[in-house]
Formats: structure tokens, C-alpha cells, sequence
């Protein structure tokens, strides 16, 4: 949000602004310097005794439990990072000095109760997402309520307002806009970047109240939401959420900082547990530990009832997807089937016919295709009516299913020719098949209303192997169709079987 001309002239011209202390200043130039080194920065920092004591007790605090206690500024700033205990140098100076202002309206109480709990819960986010700048995240967090010390001062009777609940963040921020056109995120923004802070930091602090991430760098991203996320959980703590407010913001959350809900659950414990030791480094006494507990308690209690359901909701989704998935399967296997007999239709073979004759030619095993036709069928058709041909049809199919492996493919080639596909089968074993689905046929004869439905079969058998030439699928399945023929012509009701460039031989059945 920007600022309106006329507030940035009066922030511009006003002399008794919040300003850096001297060593925060100091550290603010140090951190602009490239190459600063360790010697520097412990200078810089021993200049305030109780800057430094603060920066030791962090260094040994449970926030960065560490086997080796620091005894000295150089062994702090080994174990936090020459970064790190800048930016907490930093953070520990503004604290010391901002405190000691004097409030015109604001509740100071409230004020820093925020702060500190904002901050402690955007280090532990950007902890818990392996950002490498979690320091950063504590100092924006820290500073995001900044603009309310200098409206303070600018505007004394803003927050006078009896009737102004400051117990109520979004309440605040309503009261501002409505007052001054601008909230106190962007006065914030405006006050740092005055102080020659990070622009990373200057627009993580402006950005802070936003509803959304918006648009940012995408390295600062998480950046950003850990530090809009610790805002709306600080508030969520203090105002004691209720548990919908507490599942909201848990999804909330996720969206800005991508740290799943369950997970959430874990860091209130961890938040309350580090509440007493942040009060210690900073020399305040901001929390009733007690109240803390409970609003941890609802927390973690609502986080894994949401969990619970999430595990369901996953869990109904998989089932609902391998339902799917089955039905998919189902439709796409209905739709490689023949209706009436369910045997393969002739779109399906034609194209596993063609996959299976590269793949026997690749490796140099034998494919056997058998050409059935069904003898006499339409005479029975016409005979004894529809009725009997489709009894006839899927009886047929039936015996050839029992005729061969089960994988083998069984289609129907077209009204009453079938075709059998024999991957791996050679010559003799197909022979075999052949001749038993002869004979099966025609010793099963189906029956329609006690009348013996009389049909037999020719069939027709080509097999491509290592003794054989076939180029295509397509040659091979006319050399089936020829020896089909063959056994057509020479009185029906048996097999032949047909090599390439060779004469057919007839067998019967």
C-alpha cells in the first residue's frame, strides 16, 4: 500500500521519529560493507555491554542449542553465523531502544506482546522450510508493527480512541486506513527503508498485512509468507482462536508458506516452549504461560482432527481414483470387445496382431494365426432365425476360449469368421489347437428350444517362425486365409495348415 503525499511529507519533516541506536546503525553499515569480517562486527556489537550479553545468552539460549557454550562475542558469532548475529545484534538493539519510548496512545503492551511472538513464530517457519535467512525472517517479523511507533508519535491522538479495541489487530489496521488512507505496515516500510535496511526486509515489512503473496521474486517468496503467516498466528494466539479460526488459518498458512497442517500442530508446541526463554533475551515479561497453554492445546488438538480428516479425505481419494481407474479399464476393455460374443473385435486384433508379429520378429519366436469360419452358418440363420445364430456364435466362442492359453487372443474377424492368435505357439502346437477346435465344435452342438443346432468349422493355419518369410502381419494372416480356403473347398469341418512358398497341407480334423 503506498503512502498518501500528504502523511510521507509529515513523516518526512517530523524530527522525533523512532531512530536506529547507535550500534544498531552501526551494524546497519557493517552489513552493507562487502567482506565485513568477524572482528568488525564483535567491535561493533561490544560497544553495548548489554547488546552483547543478550547476543551471548541467544548464542547459549535453547534457540540455538549448541554443545560448545560461547564465552565471548568471537565464539557467538562462530556458532550463530556472521549474518545471523548481525541481524539478531540488530534486532536486540532497535528492542532495547524502541522500549524505552514513551507511548502517546498505543498500548505498548500489546504492542510488543505481537512483535515478539510474530518473530518467534517467522523464525521457526522459515526454520522449518531450510530457509538459510531465518534471522532476516525474525528481524521483518519484528519490525512489521514498526510504523505503529511512529504513528504514535505523528499522529498522538490516532490510537487515543477510547472506543479503539488495540487487543484487535485487524481492528487497528481498519481504524488507520480509515483515518490516514494507509495502515501502519506501509508507514513501516517507509521508516526502514529510511533506515537504510535490506530492501528484501523494507518490502517484506510494507507487504506484511497484505492479503496475498502478490507478486514477488520467487526466492523471496516463502520469505515474504513466513513473515505475513507469523503475523495472523501471533493474532490467533493472543485473541485465544477458537478452533474454526484455528483450522482456517492452518490452511492459511500452508498457502504462504507451503508447511503442511499437521505439521503446524508441532510448532505451537515448539512456540510455547520458546516463549520463556525469548522473554529472557529480551528482558520482557509479555505472556501469560498458563493462557499460552491452552490456546497451544486447542491448537494442536484441532491441527490433528484436521490431520485425522485429511488422512480420510486422501484415503477416500485413492479409493475413488482406483474406482476410476477400474471403470476406465472396464469401458476401454468393453470397447476392445465384441458385444454379442465378447470375444476381441477386429480393431483390437489388428492391432495387437501387428505388435505381436514385430515383437516375434525381434526375438525370433513363433506366431501362429488360425482363420475359423463357421460351416453352413447362415442356412442355420436363416433356418431357425437370429435366435440361433447368436446362441451359435457365442457357443463358438466359448469352445475356443477352452481351446487355447490365456494368452492367446480370441476375435471375431467378422460375422461368422473368427480368427485365433498364437504368440509363442509353433507349428505342431498350433496344429494341435487347430484339430481340438475341430473336434470340440463338432462334438458340442448347441441346442435351441430342443432342436440340435448342427454347425461345424473350417479353419485355416499359418504360422511365422524361423523357417518361414513373412514381412508382414498382413502376409501372414493371407496365408491363414488361403489354407482357410483350402479346407472350405475340400468338404469343410477340418484344419489346414499352410507354410509359406509351400503347397497347403491339408489335415484332418
Amino acid at each position: 500500500m503506498a503512502l498518501p503525499r500528504v502523511l510521507e511529507k509529515k513523516l518526512a519533516s517530523f524530527t522525533d521519529l523512532p531512530s536506529l541506536p547507535l550500534v544498531a546503525a552501526e551494524i546497519v553499515e557493517l552489513a552493507q560493507q562487502p567482506g565485513v569480517d568477524i572482528r568488525a562486527v564483535a567491535e561493533a556489537v561490544s560497544k553495548d555491554p548489554a547488546l552483547a550479553a543478550k547476543v551471548l545468552r541467544i548464542a547459549n539460549s535453547a534457540l540455538y542449542a549448541q554443545r560448545r557454550r560461547s564465552n565471548n562475542m568471537r565464539q557467538a558469532l562462530i556458532v550463530l553465523g556472521l549474518n545471523a548475529t548481525m541481524t539478531l545484534a540488530l534486532s536486540l538493539s532497535v528492542v532495547g531502544g524502541l522500549s524505552q519510548s514513551k507511548s502517546k496512545g498505543l498500548a505498548f503492551i500489546n504492542f510488543w506482546r505481537r512483535s515478539i511472538l510474530a518473530a518467534t513464530w517467522a523464525k521457526e517457519l522459515a526454520s522449518e522450510i531450510r530457509r538459510p535467512d531465518a534471522e532476516e525472517v525474525f528481524l521483518s517479523a519484528l519490525l512489521q508493527d514498526i510504523g505503529m511507533l511512529a504513528l504514535d508519535r505523528v499522529r498522538p491522538e490516532l490510537y487515543a480512541d477510547e472506543g479503539l479495541d488495540q487487543s484487535d489487530h485487524q481492528a487497528m489496521i481498519a481504524h488507520e486506513k480509515a483515518t490516514l488512507g494507509a495502515d501502519h505496515a506501509a508507514v513501516g516500510g517507509w521508516l526502514c527503508k529510511h533506515w537504510n535496511l535490506p530492501e528484501h526486509i523494507v518490502d517484506a515489512i510494507r507487504d506484511s498485512h497484505r492479503k496475498s503473496l502478490g507478486i514477488c521474486k520467487p526466492h523471496l517468496k516463502t520469505f515474504k509468507g513466513c513473515v505475513m503467516a507469523s503475523g495472523l498466528l501471533a493474532d490467533a494466539w493472543l485473541m485465544n482462536a477458537d478452533a474454526a479460526a484455528i483450522s482456517k488459518l492452518a490452511a492459511k498458512v500452508h498457502d504462504l508458506t507451503g508447511i503442511e497442517e499437521n505439521k503446524l500442530g508441532d510448532l505451537f508446541e515448539t512456540i510455547s516452549a520458546q516463549l520463556p526463554v525469548t522473554e529472557d533475551v529480551f528482558q520482557m515479561k509479555l505472556f501469560d504461560h498458563e493462557a499460552s497453554a491452552q490456546v497451544f492445546e486447542r491448537a494442536r488438538e484441532v491441527l490433528i482432527v484436521r490431520n485425522l480428516q485429511f488422512i480420510s479425505e486422501v484415503d477416500e481419494l485413492r479409493q475413488s481414483k482406483e474406482s476410476l481407474e477400474s471403470k476406465n479399464k472396464e469401458l476401454e476393455e468393453e470397447g476392445r470387445r465384441d458385444a454379442l460374443t465378447n470375444a476381441f473385435n477386429r480393431a483390437y486384433l489388428e492391432e495387437v496382431f501387428a505388435q505381436e508379429f514385430e515383437t516375434s520378429r525381434e526375438r525370433a519366436w513363433p506366431l501362429s494365426v488360425a482363420f475359423v469360419d463357421l460351416d453352413y452358418f447362415k442356412e442355420v440363420n436363416d433356418t431357425h432365425g437370429h435366435r440361433a445364430g447368436d446362441l451359435i456364435l457365442r457357443e463358438a466362442v466359448k469352445i475356443f476360449y477352452r481351446c487355447v492359453r490365456d494368452s492367446d487372443a480370441v476375435a471375431r474377424y467378422g460375422g461368422d469368421e473368427f480368427v485365433l492368435l498364437m504368440p509363442g505357439t509353433d507349428h505342431e502346437g498350433a496344429q494341435v489347437v487347430c484339430d481340438r477346435v475341430v473336434r470340440f465344435m463338432r462334438d458340442n452342438k448347441p441346442t435351441l428350444d430342443g432342436v440340435e443346432l448342427g454347425v461345424t468349422v473350417s479353419v485355416g493355419l499359418a504360422t511365422s517362425d524361423s523357417s518361414t518369410d513373412f514381412n508382414t502381419a498382413g502376409e501372414l494372416m493371407e496365408a491363414a486365409d488361403k489354407a482357410l480356403y483350402v479346407s472350405k473347398s475340400q468338404g469343410r469341418d477340418q484344419f489346414t495348415a499352410c507354410l509359406e512358398n509351400a503347397p497347403p497341407r491339408r489335415a484332418q480334423g
